[in-house]
């Protein structure tokens, strides 16, 4: 009996519960979730009153800027600083959130972005078939208060949108990102070798600081900090992708850490003085020096991890406002080549391997091009270079022997120590020497 009664306790038991009691975590059913995900993040892009203010790393190529809005119409429009006119001229297209493989914005006429991405490489100057390898349509990551990331469906690369104030919409409408980009690269252009000093441990590193404004694919859009640690050797530096903006300069993917410093943008301190900042809102006013920081020995050699092994005087003849004893020897060499109706259009000085250093003039006979080379055992103790006293020229370093005389026998009057070289022209790039040791007033120079 107590068998049966206890059976009849469990029975009453059981059938009391109720399915209610249970609630699935999976509630809504797959297509709801999907729609509330699509009608969420439209909502956010177009609910923005003053727009958003975006950067866009490219897989390829450097970052790039935009300011968009988006309406309920599915229309957008954008600014962008790819160049002078993306940058003032207001493009207009359409956008779509749907779901495919996750939550998507997609750019599905062409813009500013599709240029990126734009495999035509007339259009944008990008890699054949593959452009800048960037995407149109973009997987929905995540959101904040003020911000909205997603990632871009093929390249992997984060586009990251914030924002914008009623006084930065009022700025990009009126060619603030145009006005923005002249201004930043005025600035650049005219103050030579900035830099920047970040603390180490117990060392101020002065950071050489470079900007490149182009849209090459392999340096375009990017800045570069480079310094030199305690030591007095090691060389340190740091890369990051930038995009232009109507307050300055952004950072992307985290922003450039250089020692330790994560550095998430350039702004104006003032009218005048332009500073980075860091993640903690930490100033580094940029500063200019009258020749660059870091020692020209630590950079130039052979193999290719030193950032130059060549110096080059183009076409146009050697490097302006400078003073060197080298240049009465190369304006007669170029005297000499003009006499016989032929014109130089290069010469380089490069060290091709560990041994060898290489001299090679370029010139012009009709309308044919020729090179004139001849090649140098060379031997390197730190900073000053070596050369033997037995060139092997090719064929025509002894046809045009005559012409060639006073570089070949200026060659012959070293040894030369590498160094900088400082002109009184503004802007004229990079300059590198080969100075005599024996006359320091006297030395070949050119651009690096």
């Amino acid at each position: 009996m107590k068998k049966i009664l206890y059976f009849f306790i469990v029975l009453l038991i059981i059938s009391g519960c109720k399915k209610s009691s249970f609630v699935s975590d999976f509630d809504q059913k797959p297509e709801e979730r999907i729609a509330e995900s699509i009608a969420s993040v439209t909502n956010t892009l177009t609910s923005a009153p003053n727009g958003w203010i975006a950067t866009l790393p490219t897989n390829a190529g450097g970052a790039y800027g935009f300011y968009m809005t988006f309406d309920a119409n599915q229309n957008v429009t954008m600014y962008a600083d790819l160049n002078d006119n993306t940058a003032k001229t207001l493009g207009k297209s359409t956008f779509r959130v749907k779901a495919v493989l996750g939550t998507e914005l997609i750019f599905d006429t062409y813009n500013y972005i599709s240029m990126l991405a734009d495999p035509n490489n007339s259009v944008f100057g990008g890699a054949g078939n593959t452009g800048f390898k960037s995407d149109v349509e973009f997987i929905y990551v995540r959101s904040t208060a003020d911000s909205i990331f997603f990632v871009g469906k093929a390249y992997r690369q984060t586009l990251a949108m914030v924002k914008a104030t009623a006084a930065q919409k009022a700025a990009y409408t009126a060619e603030g990102l145009k006005t923005s980009a002249d201004k930043l690269k005025s600035f650049f252009a005219t103050t030579q070798n900035p830099y920047i000093e970040v603390i180490s441990g117990s060392t101020t590193i002065k950071a050489g600081l470079s900007v490149n404004f182009t849209n090459v694919l392999a340096s375009g859009k990017r800045t570069t900090l480079t310094g030199i640690l305690a030591d007095g050797t090691t060389v340190v530096s740091a890369t990051n992708k930038i995009a232009l903006t109507t307050d300055g300069i952004s950072m992307t993917s985290g922003g450039l850490i250089f020692q330790g410093v994560t550095l998430v943008k350039f702004a104006w301190k003032d009218a005048t003085t332009l500073a980075m900042y860091d993640a903690a809102g930490k100033e580094y006013i940029i500063k200019s020096s009258p020749v660059p920081l870091t020692p020209l020995p630590l950079l130039f050699g052979f193999p290719s991890s030193y950032t130059y092994r060549k110096i080059t005087i183009s076409s146009t003849g050697l490097p302006t406002g400078v003073s060197s004893g080298f240049t009465a020897v190369y304006n007669s060499m170029v005297s000499k080549f003009a006499a016989t109706n032929r014109s130089i259009s290069s010469t380089t000085f490069t060290l091709t391997s560990n041994s060898v250093f290489e001299v090679a003039v370029n010139y012009i006979s009709g309308t044919s091009a020729f090179v004139a080379s001849a090649t140098y055992g060379y031997t390197r103790n730190g900073d000053v270079i070596t050369l033997d006293n037995n060139p092997i020229g090719n064929v025509n370093w002894p046809t045009r022997a005559t012409e060639i005389k006073p570089l070949a026998d200026y060659m012959l009057t070293g040894p030369f120590r590498i160094d900088w070289v400082t002109s009184t022209t503004p802007n004229v790039g990079s300059l590198g020497g080969l100075y005599r040791t024996a006359d320091a007033s006297s030395f070949i120079y050119g651009t690096l």
